[in-house]
């Protein structure tokens, strides 16, 4: 894995594993989700949470699991396009669970199994009548995806200079938990309009709340 930490002068330099440049600028931002615990060497309490995704096959003739996605303890995206698949079979999708302080990948079988069964009671409070439908494809054990998210104590975003005083030109983007496609660009907005001083995409108040200051 890369290495961000050696400063060079008068600019940081990013290390493969061997220890070669792989390129140098004044200004280096972290933003490796899960990876940005190693990359800052845990200065902050930063939180690893595994997540694992169900997902299967039905064919284009099964009746619907749902009439549209849905979010609760736990979700479900009851059909999606499977590629170029002619036949018009559809994808499910569902989950997530939250594995804390596991950084894993990939998981056990038996991390597996268990990840299907918390997903699988998620779905039978969140749709019943969905889980019914999905009860022969957890029989014969669904497909899995699996991620590691990386949070805050705060369960806040993490953006800003690492250490503006001691480490001049190191900042971060990081620590989104779940909400990572939803949060990234607004902490890129907020990112780049402190480095050029341009007006802040949300109000000042909150941009303090996600700095670095706090922690």
């Amino acid at each position: 894995t890369d290495e961000a930490g050696s400063r060079g002068d008068p600019v940081w330099q990013v290390l493969d594993a061997q220890g070669a440049v792989l390129g140098e600028a004044p200004l280096i931002i972290i933003a490796a989700g899960a990876g940005s615990l190693d990359l800052l060497n845990h200065r902050w309490p930063l939180q690893p949470v595994r997540g694992q995704v169900s997902w299967g096959i039905r064919p284009a003739t099964a009746a619907p699991l749902a009439p549209f996605p849905a979010n609760g303890h736990g979700n479900l995206v009851p059909a999606f396009p499977c590629g170029d698949d002619l036949a018009g079979d559809k994808g499910w999708v569902m989950g997530s669970t939250f594995e804390r302080d596991v950084d894993a990948l990939p998981p056990s079988e038996t991390d597996i199994q268990a990840a299907h069964a918390a997903n699988g009671a998620k779905l039978q409070t969140l749709l019943p009548r969905a889980a019914l439908e999905l009860t022969q494809a957890f029989a014969m054990s669904p497909q899995t995806w699996a991620a590691v998210r990386c949070t805050a104590p705060d369960r806040l975003p993490i953006v800003g200079p690492v250490d503006a005083a001691g480490l001049p030109g190191l900042w971060v983007s990081t620590a989104m938990g779940a909400r990572g496609l939803t949060l990234a660009l607004l902490c890129g907005e907020l990112l780049a309009a402190r480095l050029h001083g341009e007006p802040l995409p949300l109000d000042a108040k909150l941009a303090k709340a996600l700095g670095t200051d706090r922690l």
